[in-house]
């Protein structure tokens, strides 16, 4: 790891939801360039899941960066896409995390 930062927001909220997608996080990181970051990227979503991650635990931006893109793509899946024929819990859930992303980006940006 390279440039750390804290981590800097917290993840409190939709908890069922978002263990199921930090979850589906995990599943998905294989195939992430380099392979060093994702191996970083994924011990980070199992310190996550773990509750091993605080506001101001250090973390990488590149995973930080990753986490954020993750989170921002799973808001346009399942609420800015409009699907709101969707379970209303998913849909909240997508909200969400699309406040989470943009409060990471602002952090990021921030600390960089």
């Amino acid at each position: 790891m390279s440039n750390q930062i804290p981590f800097g927001i917290s993840l409190s909220g939709k908890a069922e939801y978002t263990y199921s997608e930090l979850c589906n996080f995990v599943e998905c990181a294989e195939g992430i360039e380099p392979k060093s970051l994702e191996k970083d990227y994924v011990s980070f979503l199992e310190n996550v899941l773990a509750g091993k991650v605080k506001r101001s635990t250090l973390v990488d931006v590149e995973v930080l960066e990753t986490f954020r893109a993750d989170l921002d793509n799973r808001a346009d899946i399942d609420y800015r896409e409009g699907h709101w024929d969707d379970e209303p819990d998913i849909v909240a859930g997508g909200k969400y995390f699309a406040k989470v992303a943009e409060r990471l980006k602002a952090h990021i940006k921030k600390s960089t």
